[in-house]
């Protein structure tokens, strides 16, 4: 049995223990009283208040007054009717929460007897997405009146497109409004003008330089002519006959449908008009000499023939950008079947006068050599004129009332009248036709005879001349 001086050495055993029960118990009691209540810690405060062992609840109703008071009021401006705001108007499904803010762990409470936390709340952008609710929903917070860009417009009377100028209003300054909203939600209550409240800039009429060189342009466009070089009054195409098929997009670009105007026949007309006037021309065309001289040659057996319809397909391949290219008359593509004698780039170019001979092939000179023409003497002149290639032929002889001539290449033009070597001449050029010119052939070199006859085709044209223009005709 315990002795009094036993119990008496236990007493202060029982004592500690007994204070290191009750601060136990303490601890938990206090730990789960916070846990439980969800209550915040000492030395803790948010967006300036203490909350310090607040519930999270009653917290929240006093960080939030800074952005979500029992307010309201109403907004009024001018030409509108008046709208009412309360907090039932916000949205602030992006907030954050004074709860969000309570300790992950909260059997560390202890830590907060010697350290504070300050924490802060957002709004979530809510003053922003009333004000963009404000002005989706209120038309005429949008602008007073609204503005009207500026704009093309077809003239039927001067035939030309007329720039309408932008006119301008009043836009909302989203930030001026916004920090009204803010100012005023302060406030809580009244009226917030906002013509008062200075949100309002005037609006900017700047003409967009693409819509000013989209005008001139058009006009262009309308004034443009496309010109086909055939004949003393060449057919001329008025382009103003698309405009049906221009349009004008927002971004001020010009959209022409050209299939649109061919399917619906447009260009149908002035291909009549290119067949008549090509079937007028006279039976004489210029011709541009070796030495860039001009000079008209009678067609003969050379017909140039024009592709009508290819013609006008190149007229409807134009695009708006080479329509409205210039000021001045556009130049039309010919396409020919056969060319006239501008136009041609595979023929022969016999100069009678100079009695030389030329020979092109896709426009290049590849060919060149004295000649003798048709004995003069003995009026044998060669004719001058535009004639067609009829043969080619190997080792012919050539025959008449008083001779027999034996020739390597013969290419005929005219009847009887060809190309060929002359193996029994010496010399060729100068003067010779003159006395002891040919029967009207065109007399060549062997080696350039055969030259000759290795690049030009049945079919090509063959033009003669002489400078004097009696004698091509």
């Amino acid at each position: 049995m315990p002795t009094n001086k036993a119990k008496q050495a236990n007493k202060p055993l029982f004592f500690l223990l007994a204070v290191l029960a009750t601060a136990a118990l303490g601890y938990l009691g206090f730990t789960g009283w916070l846990y439980a209540g969800q209550r915040f810690p000492l030395h803790t405060s948010i967006n300036g208040h203490d909350v310090s062992l607040k519930r999270a609840t009653d917290a929240q109703r006093v960080c939030m007054v800074d952005y979500y008071p029992n307010m309201s009021f109403t907004i009024t401006a001018p030409g509108m009717l008046p709208c009412d705001v309360t907090p039932l108007s916000f949205d602030f499904s992006a907030a954050t929460r004074a709860k969000d803010y309570l300790p992950d762990n909260v059997f560390l409470w202890p830590a907060s007897l010697f350290q504070t936390s300050d924490f802060h709340t957002t709004d979530g952008g809510a003053i922003e997405k009333l004000a963009r609710h404000l002005e989706a929903s209120v038309p005429t917070l949008r602008g007073t009146p609204a503005t009207q860009s500026a704009y093309l417009k077809y003239n039927g009377v001067s035939d030309h497109y007329d720039l309408i100028s932008e006119s301008g209003g009043t836009v909302l300054d989203r930030a001026a409004f916004e920090s009204a909203l803010r100012e005023h939600i302060q406030r809580g209550s009244g009226v917030l003008d906002l013509g008062a409240a200075h949100v309002y800039r005037e609006a900017e009429t700047v003409l967009p330089r693409e819509l000013l060189e989209t005008q001139e342009r058009l006009n262009r466009f309308l004034s443009a002519t496309v010109v086909f070089d055939i004949g003393e009054e060449p057919p001329v195409f008025e382009v103003r006959a698309l405009l049906p098929y221009v349009t004008l997009t927002s971004a001020h670009e010009v959209r022409y449908d050209a299939e649109a105007a061919a399917a619906d026949g447009v260009f149908d007309d002035f291909a009549a008009l290119l067949e008549k006037a090509y079937k007028a021309r006279s039976g004489v065309q210029d011709f541009i000499t070796h030495d860039g001289e001009t000079v008209p040659v009678t067609l003969k057996t050379w017909r140039p023939k024009l592709d009508i319809e290819a013609t006008v397909q190149s007229l409807a391949q134009m695009t708006f950008e080479e329509l409205s290219a210039s000021d001045d008359p556009l130049s039309g593509t010919l396409v020919w079947d056969r060319p006239t004698l501008r136009e041609l780039k595979d023929y022969v170019e016999v100069d009678l006068d100079n009695q030389m001979l030329y020979l092109y092939r896709d426009g290049e000179q590849i060919l060149e050599s004295p000649i003798v023409s048709g004995s003069l003497s003995a009026r044998h002149r060669t004719p001058g004129g535009a004639y067609t290639l009829t043969a080619k032929r190997r080792n012919v002889t050539l025959r008449g009332p008083d001779y027999a001539n034996f020739v390597r290449y013969w290419m005929p033009f005219n009847g009887a009248i060809g190309l060929h070597d002359a193996p029994w001449r010496r010399s060729f050029g100068g003067t010779i036709y003159r006395a002891n010119g040919s029967h009207g052939c065109i007399n060549l070199p062997t080696d350039v005879a055969a030259e000759l006859y290795e690049n030009i085709e049945k079919g090509w044209a063959v033009v003669c001349y002489w400078r004097s223009v009696v004698q091509n005709g």
